[in-house]
């Protein structure tokens, strides 16, 4: 899933480019987007998923003027988790400024715990993973 991504004038810090903070920020949105498009009833007071896993590499910096594209995708599909790999990408050159890759569990905050992964969101995972 490719999302554009808006430098606002908060983002930019006193070094002039965006500050790296914002990086989780957009990352977050990205999974967010990708997550609810596939699974629209997810419930974040019931079944749901939750971050146990991130790492982030910055590359190279996102300036004021750049035009940058987040590209979101599902790279493993387990039985309670899925990772998602993710780039900040430079829509003008190509370069990417970011990278991240993430693990997301099932978890059930009734329980407090995960759970096999229902086949419904199996299905809808393994129709978008990156092969």
């Amino acid at each position: 899933m490719k999302l554009p991504l808006q430098i606002r004038f908060t983002d930019i810090d006193i070094y002039g480019h965006v500050n790296n903070a914002i990086y989780a920020e957009w990352f977050d949105t990205g999974r967010f987007a990708l997550l609810t498009s596939l699974i629209p009833d997810m419930d974040p007071k019931g079944k749901s998923v939750v971050m146990v896993h991130l790492e982030t590499n910055f590359r190279k910096q996102v300036l004021r003027n750049d035009e940058v594209v987040l590209d979101t995708r599902v790279t493993k599909v387990g039985n309670r988790s899925i990772g998602i790999t993710q780039h900040i990408v430079n829509a003008r050159t190509g370069d990417i400024h970011a990278d991240s890759y993430g693990v997301l569990s099932t978890y059930d905050a009734v329980r407090q715990g995960s759970f096999d992964m229902p086949d419904l969101w199996r299905e809808k995972f393994m129709q978008v993973l990156e092969k």
